[in-house]
């Protein structure tokens, strides 16, 4: 049974999507702290949509969404983003991202291959010899940085073996264990390259090929390279920290599997379950603005050169055995089907979070997604999340 970290998928296409506006004035429209959501116009179609996710089946305290195309920004919100305290659910408060936070790790390894510091078929072994033992899963063929990236290794899959291990929700996960849970288990298929199986384990072992290479561990990597000259003062990357700084949606979850006893289990409050729980997979504390922000310069080229951003959007390998709307999983980057063609970007659920983000080629027409209810056990897209998420991103009602 997996805890957090469901993967959110990607698509195909159909009918295209409009033309931009001017860049300039697009750049100058996404300047600042917060700019996007700040400078958002309320929306009462997306605030529809957000209501429709709130009135869901699944107990949805609040959900809100947040969308761009060219310089025109509209946001809509619906619910409670504290259910105690009865705060109205909004779209510039901070959230967990979950596995998100992947595309952010595979720009920091592709921008190690555009400086020639590492190459995308280098091997796990070659890079990480003390991992590599006759008795893991590193025994096998060789595993690349490639494969490591879009989710072709057939490594076992740590989240599917956290519950054995599990002392409470204050716990905290060294990376070393959760690697060696993924690595203590038989591979799912032994050939690497063949096919997809996505894997919170390749995204950890990358994390230590950062930290081998750059002699700086992630976060470090993360700040320097991509929070700071993009701007983005809302996001950030904790491990040991179990609270969320400033303004914030709660997560809620049910925990009536792990913890029987909990009054309320069905909406319990996990905002304060350790992110060491996912890493580099999926820690990232953030925002809708900064990640729009985010996949907006990464898209138009501000972070990686051409090749490497082709690589990372194009070299994708099909979604087979994933939750549609996947269909294919690039470097760090999933490709969603909508009805308005494809998106790039990626989902991710951490405890008590589920977020899209959802982007078109260029970047210029995006959407980020939010519902602070998500479920700890593996169960897949919600249709109605996914309904209302790609209608905001087609401009439906």
């Amino acid at each position: 049974m997996a805890l957090a970290l469901t993967l959110l998928s990607s698509g195909t296409a159909a009918a295209g999507r409009p033309a931009d506006r001017s860049a300039a004035a697009d750049r100058g429209a996404g300047a600042g702290r917060g700019t996007a959501a700040a400078n958002s116009r309320p929306d009462p179609a997306l605030r529809a949509l957000a209501e429709k996710v709130v009135a869901a089946p699944n107990p949805n305290p609040g959900a809100f969404l947040l969308a761009r195309d060219g310089t025109r920004i509209r946001s809509g919100a619906a619910g409670v983003a504290d259910r105690s305290a009865g705060a109205p659910m909004r779209s510039d408060l901070k959230f967990r991202a979950g596995s998100i936070t992947k595309t952010f790790t595979a720009t920091v390894v592709l921008q190690l291959v555009a400086e020639q510091r590492l190459r995308l078929d280098d091997t796990v072994g070659e890079l990480l010899p003390d991992q590599v033992r006759a008795d893991n899963a590193l025994s096998g063929a060789p595993i690349t940085v490639r494969q490591l990236l879009n989710h072709t290794t057939g490594l076992y899959d740590y989240i599917d073996g956290l519950i054995p291990h599990f002392r409470g929700l204050d716990q905290y996960w060294p990376r070393d264990q959760l690697i060696a849970i993924g690595l203590d288990e038989p591979r799912y298929f032994p050939t690497p390259g063949t096919r997809f199986r996505y894997s919170n384990t390749n995204y950890l072992l990358l994390d230590l090929i950062v930290e081998r290479v750059t002699d700086r561990d992630l976060r470090t990597n993360l700040e320097r390279r991509v929070f700071t000259p993009l701007g983005l003062r809302d996001t950030s990357y904790p491990l040991a920290q179990r609270t969320i700084d400033g303004p914030h949606t709660r997560g809620y979850t049910d925990v009536s599997f792990l913890l029987p006893d909990a009054p309320d289990a069905t909406r319990f409050d996990i905002t304060g379950f350790s992110p060491s729980e996912a890493g580099a997979s999926g820690a990232l504390v953030t925002t809708a603005a900064d990640l729009a922000r985010f996949y907006r310069a990464l898209l138009q080229g501000r972070l990686l050169p051409p090749g490497l951003l082709r690589s990372m959007l194009t070299d994708t390998v099909p979604t087979t055995g994933s939750p549609a709307p996947a269909v294919g999983y690039g470097l760090g980057v999933y490709v969603y089907a909508t009805d308005c063609g494809p998106a790039y970007g990626h989902g991710g659920t951490a405890p008590g979070y589920l977020t899209f983000a959802l982007n078109s080629r260029d970047g210029r027409e995006q959407l980020v997604a939010h519902t602070n209810w998500s479920p700890l056990a593996d169960t897949g897209i919600d249709e109605d999340f996914w309904s209302a998420f790609q209608r905001g991103y087609c401009g439906g009602a």
